[in-house]
């Protein structure tokens, strides 16, 4: 699941936290893995797993999985893109949820969104596709923003109505209650059996102020257009990347895969590098996951993993482990463990 595409908004906002966090921590000492793995560079395509090597650098510096919240809190339309622009044209609340849940996949692969409307209160609903630590800081990125879009969208004279009934969440909390009270100002639940904010229709209803009809249906026209050309299969890394998946307990070279895929190994190359990706990386990537996943799980020993993922001995794969999480698989797992609480 992890070749699921996200936008280049998406990714800019992330790795505009990043640089923030490292400007307010400049004086902290980084190692030089740390920087070597910088995933900044500019791409015409990102991937989930992008955005997780950003995240793993945030935690690498501040270690503190609640920077959706304060990336959410300090949100603005134009951060969204075309779907932040034509939230600002649509004619009520109701409608700027709807769409916004219908083009969540705009944003973010990686999540299924609903908006699911009763007689008197409605729910937004969010659901990651795949179960990974860090996709809970996203999720509160997702509900904070939602509040602060809101914020923004209607009049002044309105926002002492802009109140929220819920705000339920599956994980547990990833910061102190008071963090929550501020961003959504109404009871939050953790460990539920979803993750969705809960709304009166009555705020749904709720006028947007600078609602303009022609512009939203330009916008929609262009996000549709957007969301045909920004199907799995028009990244050509996302493939490989599903390849070398299905292989991952006996990675094939990148000679093998180019013959796999009908086409010359400088073609396989030189379509990797179109993306701002290669071989070697996407399969270094694949075992990286495999790794986490396989750590993470305390039915698993870790002084048996190695051995599966085809490393020569228990010492390269701490060395290689740490290389890719700034932390030995001991380490990483207690880190974990903590975080699930």
């Amino acid at each position: 699941m992890k070749n699921l595409i996200v936008s280049h908004n998406y990714f800019t906002l992330i790795s505009g936290y990043l640089n923030r966090v490292r400007q307010q921590h400049s004086g902290t000492d980084r190692s030089s893995n740390q920087r070597e793995s910088d995933p900044l560079e500019e791409r015409s395509v990102y991937l989930i797993e992008d955005i997780e090597k950003l995240i793993e650098q945030i935690l690498s510096v501040s270690d503190d999985l609640s920077f959706g919240l304060v990336l959410g809190e300090n949100i603005h339309p134009s951060d969204y893109g075309l779907v932040g622009y034509a939230l600002m044209n649509c004619p009520d609340l109701n409608t700027a949820l709807s769409l916004s849940s219908k083009y969540k996949p705009v944003m973010n692969q990686a999540f299924e969104s609903f908006f699911i409307q009763g007689e008197r209160e409605s729910s937004y609903q969010v659901r990651p596709k795949f179960d990974e630590v860090y996709l809970t800081s996203l999720v509160e990125l997702d509900f904070a923003s939602g509040i602060q879009l809101a914020k923004l969208l209607v009049d002044k004279q309105d926002l002492p109505k802009l109140k929220l009934q819920q705000v339920n969440f599956q994980h547990g909390p990833l910061s102190c209650p008071s963090h929550y009270q501020r961003v959504f100002n109404c009871p939050v639940n953790f460990h539920q059996e979803r993750s969705e904010i809960i709304i009166a229709n009555s705020v749904l209803a709720l006028p947007v102020r600078s609602a303009n009809p022609a512009i939203l249906d330009m916008l929609l026209r262009k996000i549709d257009k957007a969301v045909k050309s920004y199907s799995l299969g028009q990244s050509f890394s996302s493939k490989v990347i599903c390849y070398v998946s299905k292989h991952q307990q006996d990675i094939p070279s990148a000679k093998q895969a180019a013959s796999d895929f009908n086409i010359s190994l400088s073609t396989l190359k030189k379509h990797l590098m179109s993306e701002g990706r290669n071989y070697s990386e996407i399969c270094d990537s694949i075992r990286k996951n495999m790794a986490i996943k396989m750590v993470a799980d305390p039915k698993t020993q870790i002084k048996a993993i190695y051995s599966s993922l085809n490393f020569s001995s228990s010492s390269a794969f701490n060395r290689a482990f740490k290389r890719w999480t700034s932390m030995t698989p001991t380490e990483y797992r207690h880190k974990m463990s903590l975080s699930l609480k």
